[in-house]
């Protein structure tokens, strides 16, 4: 064979074009791919800063308005409403703070003696009604509520459809640890439940919060909304959720001035455990998201204000 013939030189040049063609993409791709990987570390590195420092400044917004509407905090105050600034040519941050009291803190079927929890069972049948609206069947709920008793619980005895060490130490736990024997810190430690292999989180924890290492309960009526419905019809044993839908709305523009007048539409039967109820609030959700045309950033931050007005940041969680 001639190896010298025109036809085949020009097939060898152009396999070697198509050869250093292909070396030249991929060398691209891997290029571009590094220096995209560069920019996104720098923006996450430098992006946790000014969203800490975004939370600051929001909380100090918080705590003048606190100071200056003692008596009641409302939907139409200033600190609800969502903002939004450059921070420089490129990047954008936006704030949302919204009331974090309106909600089931989990650690509230509990109270603390010593070093023991007792069962609150009026919380406890609260809770059971705010699960059925949310569709769960009563094997579920009695699931749910006794894998939450045990993982607090000081003993190691399993309840009925609890869990307790075996389980979360075993082959089929991811988390290979004991349980906490302590009130929950963070709405997220409910994942761990088995329950909540058939149960889609996001959709769950709807309503469902967790003051951290507290057990106490504060609904504001003031910055209640129709998204809280079966958490207010729960509460009264009302199943006709338009009604308390109908009674949320009927709110005065202004706000209630006390609890009584709201919790008169509500039912006329004697109820002692009405202190659930404020009119104000002292727990905050704040959530800071800076972003570009390219990547963002978030940050959610559950803020409680103490009697002093002291802030306090129970749960960070950094999202990317």
């Amino acid at each position: 064979m001639n190896i010298n013939k025109p036809g085949v030189i020009l097939i060898t040049t152009l396999l070697i074009v198509m050869i250093m063609s292909v070396i030249s993409i991929q060398i691209s791709k891997k290029f571009f791919i590094s220096i995209q990987r560069e920019a996104y570390l720098d923006f996450k590195n430098q992006s946790y800063q000014v969203l800490l420092s975004a939370e600051a400044q929001a909380i100090k917004s918080i705590q003048k308005e606190i100071i200056s509407s003692q008596a009641k905090l409302t939907n139409n105050d200033p600190i609800f409403r969502s903002l939004s600034f450059f921070l420089n040519d490129i990047s954008k941050i936006q704030v949302d703070v919204v009331d974090g009291s309106n909600c089931f803190n989990l650690n509230n079927i509990f109270s603390a003696t010593g070093n023991k929890f007792q069962i609150k069972s009026s919380n406890v049948e609260w809770l059971e009604r705010l699960l059925r609206f949310k569709g769960l069947n009563d094997a579920e709920i009695e699931s749910f509520i006794d894998q939450l008793i045990d993982w607090v619980d000081t003993d190691s005895q399993p309840l009925n459809y609890g869990a307790e060490d075996y389980f979360y130490m075993g082959p089929m736990s991811a988390i290979n640890q004991f349980t906490p024997k302590r009130l929950l810190e963070s709405i997220s430690e409910i994942r761990n439940f088995p329950i909540m292999e058939t149960l889609d989180f996001r959709d769950f924890s709807k309503n469902l919060c967790v003051v951290s290492g507290s057990s106490q309960q504060s609904i504001n009526i003031n910055t209640l909304s129709s998204s809280h419905a079966i958490l207010i019809a729960a509460f009264f044993d009302e199943k006709n959720l338009e009604f308390i839908e109908s009674q949320i709305s009927d709110a005065p523009e202004e706000g209630y001035n006390s609890i009584d007048l709201f919790t008169a539409k509500m039912t006329q039967l004697e109820n002692n455990r009405l202190d659930v109820f404020a009119v104000n609030s002292r727990n905050f959700i704040l959530t800071s998201r800076v972003y570009n045309e390219t990547f963002s950033n978030e940050l959610e931050s559950l803020v409680i204000l103490d009697n002093s007005n002291v802030a306090m940041v129970l749960n960070r969680n950094f999202s990317f």
